[in-house]
């Protein structure tokens, strides 16, 4: 047993030398404002990309005659009455629908952030 406390040592003190080796031989590094606002921009594309697949699995998560109000309306740009026409349903029960289907994915969207408001 005593032989393994003093190996264990050892390689700590070997791990930690080569950290400090390392760190000792990282130069700084320095980039022009040029690279700074392209790696905003990736990460302002990755934000974004994270964002609308958290939308479409929110949306995924609604019924059926939820989700198809959803999508007609802030996907393909649809009025109320194109979209009750479309689905064979009055006008109210759209609306109805619509307004359920939202209140839902603010509810699910907030859960999911953490109770941050969307």
């Amino acid at each position: 047993m005593r032989m393994i406390g003093k190996f264990q040592n050892y390689l700590l003190t070997i791990a930690v030398n080569t950290c400090n080796n390392y760190a000792k031989k990282a130069k700084p590094l320095y980039m022009d404002l040029e690279t700074l606002e392209d790696i905003e921009d990736t990460f302002e594309k990755i934000e974004f990309n994270e964002l609308k697949a958290e939308v479409q699995y929110a949306i995924n998560t609604l019924p059926d005659y939820q989700k198809e109000v959803i999508i007609l309306r802030f996907y393909y740009d649809l009025k109320i009455r194109e979209i009750a026409n479309i689905t064979k349903v009055s006008i109210s029960t759209v609306k109805s629908r619509l307004q359920q289907g939202i209140k839902k994915l603010e509810r699910y969207l907030a859960d999911f952030r953490g109770g941050d408001s969307v």
